[in-house]
């Protein structure tokens, strides 16, 4: 073989992508942020879309086809994931960034405001455990903590830039957690579309009041809205949490009989305004720290 073309296929070795996928793209920024440019990422939900709702479609399998590691949360925020499983090339693995995490949040943890649970709502909650954990800066690193030890053994190579890019990943966490600290959010009273903050309020002090749906899929039933309505204005709540995926009539209405303002913060997904995990720490700041 001429030097050169020997040349051009070490290099091309050298500086062949490692191919993964992630459930959503959040999940599939946090590998970025990990593998850089040396890993290549699919997002199997595209930007923008609610992961409760996902369906795979035709181009799910082409996304796939060569990945060698299907990066998802887990914990029943991905209703799709047994579908991707039977997806994925042989040998691939999952890996459920959320499951086995300390502390999580679980319905036996805390008890159920509302007691006459809407019925029409339940085959579209989430498991047990809530799965919003990365709202928690905490466990975004413990997820990025994972994805690098997972990237190092499956490309052993480039260990050495995985821990430096997390490196510099976690200072950046780390200075926006500091930040939402200083803003003094705790003690302060909200409503929410659906159940994603408990973590967000858990690390900030702030008392979720209620949600108006579990998972955020479909409107509350009146029930349900008439219940809240009454605990949020027992409670004097003056802040409404809504989401760029979720603004239905119910929310709206809910803010405006409690005179209550609407800020939307990000959760599940990311968009072309949203981009990465560190812009929705940032937006989600200016939000409630303006």
């Amino acid at each position: 073989m001429p030097r050169l073309a020997l040349l051009l296929l070490l290099l091309s070795q050298a500086w062949a992508q490692v191919q993964v996928a992630a459930t959503t793209p959040l999940l599939a920024d946090l590998v970025s942020q990990v593998g850089g440019n040396r890993v290549k990422v699919e997002s199997v939900v595209p930007p923008g879309a609610d992961p409760h709702t996902f369906e795979p479609t035709p181009s799910t399998a082409k996304n796939l086809a060569r990945s060698r590691l299907l990066f998802a949360n887990g914990l029943g925020l991905e209703a799709f994931l047994p579908k991707l499983q039977r997806l994925l090339p042989q040998g691939a693995r999952v890996v459920k960034l959320a499951e086995g995490q300390p502390g999580l949040i679980c319905q036996e943890e805390h008890q159920e405001e509302n007691p006459e649970e809407r019925e029409e709502e339940r085959e579209h909650a989430h498991g047990p455990c809530n799965p919003h954990l990365w709202l928690d800066p905490t466990y975004a690193l413990r997820y990025a903590e994972r994805i690098a030890q997972e990237l190092s053994q499956l490309d052993p190579n480039g260990k050495a830039i995985y821990q430096a890019n997390l490196k510099r990943f976690r200072a950046e966490v780390e200075r926006r957690d500091k930040a939402f600290q200083a803003c003094n959010l705790k003690g302060l009273k909200v409503v929410t579309q659906h159940d994603a903050f408990a973590y967000f309020a858990r690390r900030y002090g702030l008392r979720v009041v209620g949600s108006l749906t579990a998972s955020g899929v479909q409107e509350a039933g009146s029930r349900t809205f008439l219940t809240l309505l009454e605990r949020a204005r027992r409670e004097g709540v003056k802040l409404v949490l809504a989401e760029p995926q979720f603004q239905g009539t119910a929310l709206k209405a809910l803010a405006e009989a409690l005179g209550a303002r609407i800020v939307v913060l990000y959760t599940d997904t990311l968009d072309r305004r949203v981009p990465t995990y560190l812009d929705l720490q940032d937006h989600n700041l200016k939000a409630l720290c303006p």
